[in-house]
């Protein structure tokens, strides 16, 4: 909302750029509005502000609780049906629009599996959003959490000197590591290769920003490739 306003304040704003700004920043990126926003809204930044409104008083306790709640009463469910559930860490792994964040970081995961130690609670190892904060060493974080991991997302982020990131190629070394250490501590685990660049005219077809056909089925190809290999490694050790 503020970069909205700086950009109307600076002359650059069109109003077909407003509203792609609007859509990026609401409705793709903010998961809580979903369903809350229509084409016919006339004012989507006036009733963003309001939803913010809801979380007024809401902190990262308040939030640790509820989690906890709901986990403890639905684990008895999990245990009888044996159904995992994994939590994604929040991506990004640091507030954003002021609201708190509670799975960003070692001590935030050691909490949430400590605070319901049933072994269907667990975590959604998404190396792309842990890796988007320079205070985790996601390599370290698989190391510790494989094994409580239900369902991992291979992809990863390089994080800039001023705390920005982007996503980084999936043959990156870190990313290669992390397979590596599931490939030893979780092998079975489900996994999906997650956001991938656009190609081949991928941006033409309206795919949401590292959701297109080709550049899925190239980031496929590349984690197929490391899988592979790794497997070679084992059957030589």
């Amino acid at each position: 909302v503020d970069v909205i306003n700086r950009m109307e304040a600076m002359g650059r704003l069109t109003p077909e750029k407003e509203q792609q700004l609007i859509e990026n920043i609401i409705i793709k990126t903010q998961g809580f509005v979903s369903g809350n926003f229509s084409e016919a809204d006339f004012d989507p930044v006036g009733k963003f502000r309001d939803l913010l409104k809801l979380y007024e008083g809401i902190d990262k306790e308040h939030l640790r609780a509820n989690m906890k709640y709901f986990l403890e009463a639905i684990m008895p469910v999990c245990d009888e049906y044996g159904i995992n559930m994994c939590v994604h860490p929040d991506d990004p792994p640091k507030p954003v629009l002021g609201l708190p964040r509670i799975v960003t970081c070692d001590e935030d995961i050691r909490w949430l599996l400590d605070a319901v130690p049933d072994r269907h609670n667990g975590l959604t190892f998404c190396a792309g959003s842990l890796s988007a904060g320079i205070h985790n060493d996601v390599c370290l974080l698989a190391e510790k959490y494989a094994g409580r991991t239900h369902f991992a997302h291979f992809r990863i982020c390089q994080v800039m000197p001023d705390g920005d990131f982007k996503e980084s190629s999936h043959l990156d070394p870190r990313l290669i590591e992390v397979i590596r250490t599931f490939s030893r501590l979780n092998p079975d685990v489900p996994m999906r290769v997650d956001h991938a660049p656009l190609m081949l005219g991928d941006e033409k077809m309206g795919y949401n920003a590292g959701y297109s056909f080709h550049g899925r089925m190239l980031a496929l190809g590349m984690i197929s490739g490391i899988m592979a290999t790794i497997d070679t490694e084992n059957q030589k050790s």
